[in-house]
């Protein structure tokens, strides 16, 4: 594969990896807890989508409605009955949940679907390949799943900025204190955190799922993107996408040109070397915000 042929593929993997960790970056910034069932979400929404689809006979566009209304009611359900009774406690508590929350949805997913790989019955994303470049061809697939998901986070960005939940969503961000004193309730911006990032899961689930076949390899999304959102700041969402570029691209150049001299696997573990060695002169990541205490 070429180097262009790479880099172009890594721009596209690394498009989803920051996606996906914009959920993950939502519920830290609203409730600065760390979300560890945040790929346990997404394979169970997945997994979700294709019963509409395949075992209800839904159309596909009804399906993604349907699995956005059950991410909702998931979102709300999770902020509610797990985490607001932990308000008040230690942070560690409440992550701890987060772990917690995560192993009992693999274990719905198990007894649902016994974990089995599953493929969607009709085609979401047209096949198929483009030339650039002469000989050089990328998927068809991967070029619209690449604009779809810029689209999304388009759709997300503007969210923030322009409506009223947004607005607060930022407030409470910046600080918890002064948002509640504006009139903002902290917890209904908890939730809202929650079902965003169902609703973001949903989208990465169906868009992977469509690509890939939906199978317990989608959990492990949610540990690969946690290297990428405490790389560009687990409070910066434009970080985050920058950080899954960057990401993307250089485990695609470590698999094919490190991964051979020492046997394999290098793939998998590169983006914590990325996160090690960025960390280290950055510990707030690419673009995190330095915290500055007076005394």
């Amino acid at each position: 594969m070429s180097f262009v042929q790479l880099t172009i593929s890594g721009i596209i993997t690394g498009f989803i990896y920051g996606f996906v960790a914009l959920g993950f970056i939502l519920i830290f910034k609203a409730s600065k807890i760390l979300n560890f069932a945040q790929g346990a979400m997404l394979l169970f929404l997945a997994y979700v989508s294709w019963s509409f689809m395949a075992q209800l006979h839904m159309p596909w566009y009804w399906s993604i409605i349907a699995t956005l209304i059950v991410a909702v009611i998931f979102g709300f359900s999770v902020e509610r009955v797990v985490l607001r009774p932990l308000l008040g406690e230690p942070l560690l508590a409440m992550m701890a949940a987060t772990i917690g929350l995560g192993v009992l949805i693999e274990g719905i997913v198990t007894i649902l679907w016994a974990g089995s790989l599953k493929t969607y019955p009709v085609s979401i994303i047209p096949s198929g390949s483009v030339e650039i470049m002469g000989d050089i061809k990328i998927g068809l697939e991967s070029i619209i799943t690449l604009i779809l998901i810029i689209l999304l986070v388009a759709v997300l960005f503007s969210f923030f900025k322009y409506t009223r939940i947004g607005l607060a969503m930022r407030a409470v961000a910046e600080d918890h204190e002064t948002a509640q004193s504006k009139g903002i309730k902290i917890n209904s911006i908890f939730a809202a955190a929650w079902i965003i990032s169902g609703i973001v899961s949903v989208f990465a689930g169906v868009l992977l799922g469509s690509s890939n076949g939906i199978s317990y390899s989608l959990s492990g999304m949610g540990m690969k993107v946690f290297p990428v959102a405490l790389l560009g700041g687990l409070e910066s969402l434009p970080g985050a996408i920058i950080a899954g570029i960057l990401v993307g691209v250089l485990e695609n150049y470590a698999d094919v040109w490190i991964s051979p001299l020492v046997g394999g696997g290098v793939k998998e573990i590169f983006p914590y070397i990325i996160l090690i060695v960025v960390l280290i002169v950055r510990p707030y990541g690419l673009f995190g915000l330095k915290k500055i205490e007076r005394v």
